[in-house]
């Protein structure tokens, strides 16, 4: 009895720890020309509250991720999540920015807060306007999370920086591109049942296995199934402590987190370890 009940108090008090994700938005993922960040930041904050059943003022601090200011002249992005919100007006806001993984540092710095007892309840948005560039433009803005003083040349832009990691552990494993095959359908094949998805077309092993007019290698020997596209999107997260997030409707609990970081140039770390 002793030592169920020491196991059951060693539990109780790890989940006084933890936080939840208690709500959350999402847009449709996709070239979307008339539909500013500041719109879908509105769109998918109104979602993310009315599925959370609190009310904007409820929200202690607010984490906005974008890259490169969300590829747009409008920077400053903390502050658009207020403009539909009044309520938030004078809410603590804050952007972060760390490459792909900018949505996770996000959501890791609401996390922090929350833990730190500065906030119990947190909004996290993540929000990209890709197709506001030029491909080039884009290629060019994605070198800037690569080490451009030794990388910034590569052919193939950003996908070539990748395209370099895959060659290493081909060079290192033997030819895998029939592994990679099956993971983008899977990944297609997931999209297809997603309507939120900016691809929706069932592309089975075959085809991403192919080289072809519709397929070719954006960097070899990396192919466009192989790669992820231009696209626009947001989505938006209410993150609650414990004790708010047993009232909670719905509640989805973090068993762990991480956060590290590898050296930037590729020249400086072993290509097939992360």
């Amino acid at each position: 009895i002793y030592f169920l009940r020491f196991y059951l108090i060693t539990i109780i008090e790890g989940l006084k720890m933890a936080v939840s994700i208690t709500g959350w938005g999402h847009n449709k993922f996709g070239t979307n020309p008339n539909i500013s960040s500041e719109e879908m930041i509105k769109d998918v904050v109104e979602q993310a509250i009315n599925h959370s059943e609190i009310e904007a003022k409820d929200i202690d601090t607010i984490v906005v991720g974008t890259f490169n200011n969300g590829f747009q002249k409008q920077d400053f992005h903390a502050a658009l999540p207020a403009i539909s919100q009044e309520h938030l007006k004078h809410v603590p806001s804050s952007r972060v920015e760390n490459a792909c993984a900018t949505g996770s540092a996000a959501i890791h710095t609401a996390m922090n807060a929350i833990e730190a007892k500065r906030a119990k309840i947190a909004l996290v948005v993540g929000v990209e306007k890709m197709t506001e560039r030029s491909t080039a433009e884009v290629g060019d803005i994605l070198l800037g999370a690569s080490y451009r003083k030794e990388e910034g040349d590569i052919k193939g832009g950003f996908a070539g920086v990748f395209a370099q990691i895959a060659d290493g552990y081909f060079q290192k494993y033997g030819d895998k591109s029939d592994i990679l095959a099956k993971i983008a359908a899977k990944n297609h094949a997931n999209g297809y049942f997603n309507p939120l998805a900016h691809m929706q077309k069932n592309l089975d092993f075959d085809f991403c296995n192919s080289i072809s007019d519709k397929n070719p290698y954006v960097a070899e020997p990396l192919r466009r199934t192989d790669c992820s596209m231009v696209s626009d999107g947001a989505a938006a997260l209410i993150i609650q402590d414990f004790d708010l997030a047993l009232s909670a409707k719905r509640a989805i609990a973090f068993r762990a987190r991480r956060h590290v970081n590898d050296i930037l140039p590729l020249s400086k770390r072993e290509k097939t370890e992360f």
